[in-house]
Order: C-alpha cells, then sequence, then structure tokens
C-alpha cells in the first residue's frame, strides 16, 4: 500500500531527525549559554524548532500509514505548511533578538573547543541533508523536502553564528547580533515562501 509504504518510511526519518536536532540543540545551548553568544544561541532555538518540526512531520507520517494517496499528499502538505510557520515565527525571533543586541551589547567569549563543536555540528547537517536527498529520491514528499532545505539553510546558519561569535571577540562589538538578525531574515523568508505554497496546495486541493 502506498501510504504504508511511505509512512513506515516517513516514521524512520522523522525519529532520526528529531533525535538528531535535539542532540544539536543541547550542544548548541551549551555553547551558547558558556560563551553568552547569542547567534549560537538563535542557532540553539532553531534546532529546537527543528526538533519540534520533526515531531510533527512523525505524527503526520503515523496517519499517513493507513490513509490513500490523495488524503496523503493533504497530510503531508499540513505537516509542511506546520513546519513553515514555526520557522518562520522562530527567524522573526532570531530578527528581534539581533535588534536588542545591536541596541544592548554584552560581552562574550570564546575558545577553540566551541569553534570545533560548532564546525562538528555543521557537518552532521550537512549529512543529515545528504540523507534526507537520499530518502526523497526513495519516497518523493513535501514534508522530505522540507527537511532538505531545512538541514543546508542550517549548516549555514551555523556558519554564520560561528563567524559572528569570532568577529564579536576581535573586534569588540555585537556582530552577533547582526549576524542573528541576517539569521532571522533568512529562514523567515525560507520558511515564508514554503507557508505559502503549502497553504495554496490547501486551499485548492
Amino acid at each position: 500500500m502506498w501510504g504504508e509504504r511511505l509512512g513506515k518510511l516517513g516514521v524512520k526519518t522523522a525519529v532520526f531527525g528529531l533525535a538528531a536536532n535535539f542532540g544539536l540543540f543541547l550542544i548548541k545551548l551549551y555553547i551558547s549559554v558558556s560563551s553568552n553568544s547569542l547567534s549560537v544561541y538563535c542557532d540553539a532555538v532553531n534546532n529546537l524548532a527543528d526538533t519540534l518540526s520533526c515531531a510533527v512531520a512523525l505524527a503526520g507520517f503515523i496517519i499517513i500509514l493507513k490513509l490513500d494517496e490523495r488524503r496523503s499528499k493533504r497530510v503531508q502538505s499540513l505537516a509542511s505548511f506546520l513546519i513553515s510557520i514555526a520557522l518562520t515565527v522562530t527567524g522573526l525571533y532570531f530578527a528581534y533578538n539581533g535588534i536588542e543586541r545591536l541596541m544592548y551589547p554584552t560581552a562574550v567569549s570564546f575558545s577553540k573547543k566551541y569553534a570545533v563543536l560548532l564546525v562538528i555540528t555543521i557537518f552532521v547537517k550537512i549529512i543529515m541533508g545528504i540523507i534526507y536527498v537520499s530518502i526523497n529520491r526513495k519516497q518523493n514528499s513535501p514534508v522530505f523536502i522540507a527537511l532538505i532545505i531545512d538541514s543546508f539553510l542550517d549548516s549555514a546558519v551555523t556558519l554564520a553564528a560561528l563567524l559572528g561569535l569570532s568577529l564579536t571577540i576581535k573586534i569588540n562589538y555585537a556582530v552577533d547580533g547582526l549576524v542573528s538578525v541576517i539569521i532571522g531574515i533568512a529562514v523567515a523568508s525560507s520558511a515564508l515562501k514554503s507557508v505559502i505554497n503549502q497553504a495554496k496546495y490547501l486551499v485548492n486541493d
């Protein structure tokens, strides 16, 4: 059965994404608290949002297990819509906090250990994106596509957070606040496009 095949693959994928993103959230939360970096903190919150998004995807794929193809596509579209809304709100949250940090700068600390951990998380997200691409080739789904885009975007977000943290130390200015604004706009813009596309599908279908 089409829905059962997609549902089983989707459940495994969502569980994998949920566990991986929550692990990345804990690592980045530790770094952000230790260094007082807003950009890394926002990146950590982004991974928490990704964890919740995977939980939504998991619920959607469990429902899909017993649905036909048409209803399954609507559930997938709805899951993608909810995930994109969560990411849009997260992006706006980043931008707000970044503006606040620019207005009220605070001291941050940096170490090679933090840099190494962040670089590792970048590669983890890239690997996750590659895995999602492979899965989507087996069974195309808008949820998988959303996870692919999110994974590669997240790797760029973490790189920006790392640069923001290091530059803040070097030039003694709240660069991480500026980076957070840029990250927020990028995440919100990308997610908002998906919100609009999925909303059109849900309304017109």
